[in-house]
């Protein structure tokens, strides 16, 4: 007897025992789907006027807040005060971020339910799948809610929420150890026109701390909902391309003719649905894509300058730098993962069998099915620049080169 060999057959009786049963997106990841509805970006049709109303009036509600921080930007320039300008910039460029991708959302609600109607529609044909095809797709599944809900979700809330995090500590721990309490805001703001020490008043100071606070939760909900979703709609597209390649290596097991043809014509038909998801998901953030490009480049070269400009350690900033990098990252590796899958579904199709058969008219489409295949999808941003590791690597050597010119 091998060693491990009735431990390894337990695993595959197990295996064999389990369901895979697909639910809808919504049911899939349900963290995902919550914080789009809370983000006021879940593509409902029948709520497309209430959302668009809560958008305008959450933008409105944060109007205080961003003018005062370009106010203070503005007389930070006036006293050339580069640090503080960096400081604000750093903040602002996030939040304004989180309501343009609100109104983005909404300008492409239509592409992106399409993306989700295909999902769910994929989904509950997985379920009259044989099983080893179901097993397969349930894998991929549970790799997409392990990055998203799992890896993703955790790290925007840590990373944002510090801020209003180190807040309430450090207020709280001031009034109950400190000979002379002191109050911290989630982000230091100064009162416009006013001395620094002014912040601190009632009823500015508590004003300012809610309206921040609510900013860092509208944040929390925007990037882990919109990014997750890249992410999820990324690894689903990969799921695809496994999964009718999959069919169709089953269908050149066939003896029948015609059972043969259907198999590769249902593989033509999925085929063309595929380019067509992948061309929604050009469509639906390729802005999205084109403003992270630029913006992760200001962002990381600014963070490092603000982390190493001699102020002292801010866990804050060092968390938030970290998920900057992971921001940009990930769409990176989702994009580059799509095409070489979609590169790698040419020898899937060669791989399949084909030379079993002897239908004429099979083996004269395989070809076609080759050559179409190795047509790669690419992921661009505003369709100038595609998405891959080697942009990633130049985005962060641009970013250090930011950094040491605003060092120097």
């Amino acid at each position: 007897m091998i060693f491990g060999s009735k431990k390894n057959k337990q695993e595959n009786d197990i295996e064999e025992q389990t369901e895979y049963t697909f639910r809808p997106f919504h049911e899939t990841y349900r963290w995902i789907a919550t914080t789009l509805t809370l983000g006021l970006m879940y593509p409902n049709p029948a709520t497309d006027r209430t959302r668009l109303i809560l958008i305008v009036a959450s933008l409105l509600m944060m109007q205080p807040v961003i003018v005062f921080i370009l106010i203070d930007m503005y007389m930070c320039w006036l006293k050339r005060d580069i640090f503080n300008i960096i400081r604000h910039s750093t903040i602002i460029g996030p939040f304004l971020g989180a309501f343009f991708k609100m109104l983005l959302m909404y300008y492409k609600r239509v592409q992106v339910k399409e993306l989700i109607d295909e999902m769910n529609r994929d989904y509950s044909s997985y379920n009259q799948l044989p099983r080893h095809c179901r097993a397969v797709a349930a894998a991929g599944v549970r790799a997409s809610v392990t990055h998203t809900e799992r890896l993703w979700a955790p790290l925007v809330g840590i990373a944002i929420m510090a801020f209003p995090g180190v807040a309430v500590v450090g207020t709280l721990c001031s009034h109950v150890f400190a000979a002379a309490p002191q109050r911290y805001m989630v982000h230091d703001l100064n009162r416009p026109f006013r001395e620094p020490e002014a912040r601190f008043d009632s009823p500015y100071f508590e004003t300012l701390f809610l309206l921040m606070f609510a900013g860092a939760i509208i944040c929390v909900f925007n990037y882990t909902s919109y990014d997750g979703l890249f992410g999820l709609m990324t690894r689903h597209a990969c799921l695809k391309m496994s999964i009718y390649c999959l069919r169709l290596h089953d269908g050149f097991r066939s003896d029948e003719p015609d059972e043969l043809y259907r198999r590769l014509m249902e593989f033509i038909r999925e085929q063309g649905r595929m380019f067509r998801f992948g061309a929604l998901i050009q469509d639906a953030f390729n802005i999205w894509l084109g403003t992270i490009l630029i913006s992760t480049m200001i962002q990381v070269g600014s963070l490092l300058f603000h982390i190493s400009a001699g102020y002292g350690f801010d866990l804050r900033y060092m968390l938030f730098s970290v998920c900057s990098v992971v921001h940009i990252l990930l769409p990176c590796k989702n994009a580059a993962n799509l095409k070489m899958m979609s590169m790698d579904t040419a020898t899937l199709v060669y791989c399949c069998g084909w030379e079993r058969t002897s239908c004429k008219r099979v083996r004269r489409m395989i070809p076609f099915l080759i050559a179409r295949a190795q047509r790669p999808i690419r992921i661009m941003a505003f369709y100038m620049f595609q998405y891959d590791m080697e942009l990633f690597v130049n985005i962060m050597r641009t970013s250090y080169s930011m950094f040491t010119l605003l060092r120097s």
